[in-house]
């Protein structure tokens, strides 16, 4: 186990500071302007929240759940994933408290994966349900510019110096 005065946690992992000033070392070194890094983080935290997404909703779809309730569920849980993913490696602090941060994120997201569950739900009557784990992958591409630009724009924004908030 490491000793107290190391940088890394309990569990032998880096704090998420740490990861987070590493990566941006890395990303520093390397000619592309700030916004396509954010893109690309993004869109690799989308890849892992696609991935839990489709294992998720292959392996309840395999369990006979019917593919709207299945792919409810792991739209959830790859929605508080993906927050997680983000708020850690893509954006940088908004300077809002964690809970108002996440409900925001919430926010951005149920407009999103509504967006995304009703296009999955069309394409499913469209094609008759012959491919559903295919229009989950299909249905998250769409979903990935919006869900960017409401994240950044909304839920990530920097706190604004002298901004009058509720938040206490």
């Amino acid at each position: 186990m490491p000793d107290a005065g190391s940088s890394f946690t309990q569990a032998g992992l880096p704090p998420r500071a740490d990861v987070r000033a590493r990566l941006k070392e890395v990303f520093a070194r390397l000619p592309l302007p700030p916004l396509a890094w954010r893109v690309m983080r993004f869109l690799m935290v989308g890849l892992a929240g696609l991935a839990v997404d489709a294992g998720l909703f292959h392996w309840l779809y395999g369990s006979n759940v019917i593919a709207p309730v299945a792919r409810a569920i792991s739209l959830v849980i790859a929605t508080l994933v993906t927050w997680s993913l983000n708020r850690t490696f893509t954006f940088d602090p908004s300077g809002h408290r964690p809970i108002h941060e996440a409900l925001r994120y919430a926010g951005v997201a149920l407009v999103a994966q509504g967006f995304n569950y009703l296009m999955f739900l069309i394409l499913l009557h469209v094609t008759g349900a012959a491919h559903p784990l295919r229009m989950l992958v299909v249905t998250a591409v769409m979903t990935a510019a919006l869900s960017f630009t409401g994240q950044s724009l909304f839920a990530f924004r920097q706190r604004q110096a002298g901004h009058v908030s509720f938040e206490r």
